[in-house]
C-alpha cells in the first residue's frame, strides 16, 4: 500500500511537470514577437531566419495592441520600419487658397530683341577662337578671337610713328597732334580698346595678330567660322543671346479669347522650380488663326534675371486666377481607383485607413476635400500605391469601401 501511494506520488509530479512546460511553450509562442521580411510582410516565422522570397534577413517585430485590429473597415498595420523601407511620407489636412483658372502650357523662347551677333571688325585671318562650342556664356570683356591682319597691322605702325615723331618733336606742333589723334582714333574703330592702345604706345611694337574682346555679353547659340578661316570687315563670327528676358509662347483655342480679353499680365509657373513665380507681359496676340488649326498664339515676356527659365521648357500659363480658401490636401495623397477617388489616413503610428473622397476646385499641388476628411487629419503623400497594395494583398480586392 505504501509503494502504491508513493509511486501516485511520482505520476502526479511528472504530470505537473509536463502542464508547466506546455504553458511555458504557449507563452513562448504568444510572447508577444514574432520575425518577419521589410520586404515580404506577408512571411512571418517564431524564429529568426531568412526570407523564402527573397533570402532577405527576417526582422524582429514587436507585437501592439492595436485598437484597430479587431474593427471592420478598411485599416492596415505597417510597422515603423516597413515604412521607412516604403518611403511612406505624410502631410496635414488644412485650409489652402486654391486658383481655380484656366491654365495652358507654354514654351520657353528665346527673345529675338535679346539677340546679339559678334562680328569680324577688320579683314583677315582668324588664327585663334576662343569661344569653340555653343552654350558657353561671353562675360562682357572676354577674349573672343585673334585675327591675323595686314591693314591693322599698318595701321598700329602709324600709330607708333606718329608717337615716336612726337616725343621727339621739341616744339609744339598741332598738325602733328592732330594726325596721332585720328591714327588712335582710327584704331579704336578698328575695335582695339584704349588699353590695347596703350600699351601699343608704350611697348612700341606692333604686332599682326591682335586679340578682339567681348563688347556685350550672352550665351552662345551660334559659331559661324572656324580657326584658319579668311574673312572680310563685317563677316559675321558668333551670335549671343541673354537669358535675362525670355517669350513665352503658347496656343489658345478661340473660345478662351475671351479670358483673356483685357488681361496684359499673366502668371507664369514651371515643374522644375514649382516655388517661382513669374509675372508676363502680353507682347503678342495673332489677331488669325493658325494655319490648318483652331489657336492663335500668344505670346509673352518674362523677366528672368536668375536665367532659370532655358529655351525649350515647358511652362504653365494661367489665363484667370479667383482665390478661394478651402479644406485641401495634396494632390499627390489622391488614389484613383475605379472611378473612385481614394486617400489614406494615419490614425496612429503604424495603423493607416482607406477612406473614399469627394473633391472640388482642384489647383496646381492642392485639391479641395467636401467629404471624409478633417482639418488636423494626416494624410499619406508618398508610398500611397504601396499601401494599396499591401492592403489588397492582406484583405482582398473584394474588400469594401467605407462610406
Amino acid at each position: 500500500m505504501k509503494q502504491k501511494i508513493i509511486f501516485l506520488s511520482i505520476t502526479i509530479l511528472f504530470a505537473l511537470a509536463g502542464c508547466k512546460s506546455k504553458n511555458e511553450n504557449h507563452a513562448g509562442h504568444d510572447s508577444g514577437t514574432y520575425y518577419t521580411c521589410p520586404m515580404h510582410p506577408t512571411v512571418k516565422s517564431n524564429s529568426p531566419g531568412s526570407c523564402p522570397v527573397c533570402n532577405m534577413s527576417l526582422i524582429k517585430v514587436e507585437k501592439q495592441n492595436n485598437e484597430h485590429a479587431q474593427q471592420a473597415g478598411n485599416f492596415i498595420t505597417i510597422e515603423k520600419k516597413q515604412q521607412q523601407l516604403a518611403g511612406i511620407k505624410t502631410d496635414t489636412v488644412k485650409f489652402q487658397n486654391i486658383f481655380s483658372s484656366s491654365t495652358i502650357l507654354g514654351t520657353v523662347a528665346i527673345d529675338e530683341e535679346q539677340v546679339t551677333t559678334i562680328s569680324s571688325r577688320v579683314k583677315g585671318r582668324i588664327d585663334k577662337l576662343y569661344i569653340k562650342t555653343s552654350g558657353e556664356y561671353i562675360r562682357k570683356g572676354n577674349p573672343v578671337y585673334a585675327i591675323y591682319s595686314e591693314q591693322l597691322f599698318a595701321d598700329e605702325k602709324e600709330f607708333i610713328a606718329l608717337s615716336e615723331n612726337k616725343i621727339n618733336s621739341n616744339a609744339e606742333n598741332k598738325l602733328l597732334n592732330d594726325m596721332l589723334s585720328a591714327s588712335k582714333n582710327k584704331l579704336l574703330l578698328w575695335g582695339l580698346s584704349e588699353k590695347q592702345i596703350e600699351e601699343l604706345e608704350k611697348n612700341k611694337s606692333a604686332s599682326p595678330q591682335i586679340v578682339f574682346y567681348a563688347q556685350t555679353e550672352g550665351y552662345v547659340t551660334e559659331i559661324l567660322v572656324k580657326e584658319g578661316a579668311y574673312v572680310e570687315e563685317g563677316t559675321l563670327l558668333i551670335k549671343l543671346t541673354a537669358l535675362n528676358q525670355v517669350w513665352i509662347d503658347a496656343q489658345v483655342y478661340s473660345n478662351e479669347i475671351e479670358k483673356i480679353s483685357g488681361s496684359n499680365s499673366f502668371q507664369v509657373f514651371s515643374e522644375t522650380y514649382p516655388d517661382e513665380i513669374y509675372t508676363g507681359r502680353l507682347v503678342f496676340s495673332n489677331p488669325s488663326l493658325e494655319d490648318n488649326s483652331k489657336t492663335l498664339l500668344l505670346r509673352l515676356r518674362v523677366d528672368n534675371q536668375k536665367n532659370k527659365l532655358i529655351p525649350g521648357m515647358m511652362v504653365y500659363i494661367n489665363l484667370k486666377r479667383e482665390s478661394k480658401l478651402v479644406l485641401a490636401i495634396p494632390k499627390s495623397a489622391l488614389l484613383l481607383s475605379e472611378k473612385m477617388k481614394i486617400v489614406w489616413v494615419l490614425m496612429h503610428d503604424n495603423t493607416f485607413e482607406q477612406r473614399m473622397i469627394e473633391t472640388g476646385e482642384e489647383g496646381r499641388f492642392w485639391i479641395e476635400v467636401l467629404s471624409k476628411l478633417q482639418e488636423g487629419e494626416i494624410v499619406v503623400t508618398e508610398g500611397s500605391y504601396l499601401i494599396n497594395s499591401e492592403f489588397i494583398l492582406k484583405s482582398g480586392v473584394k474588400q469594401k469601401h467605407q462610406h
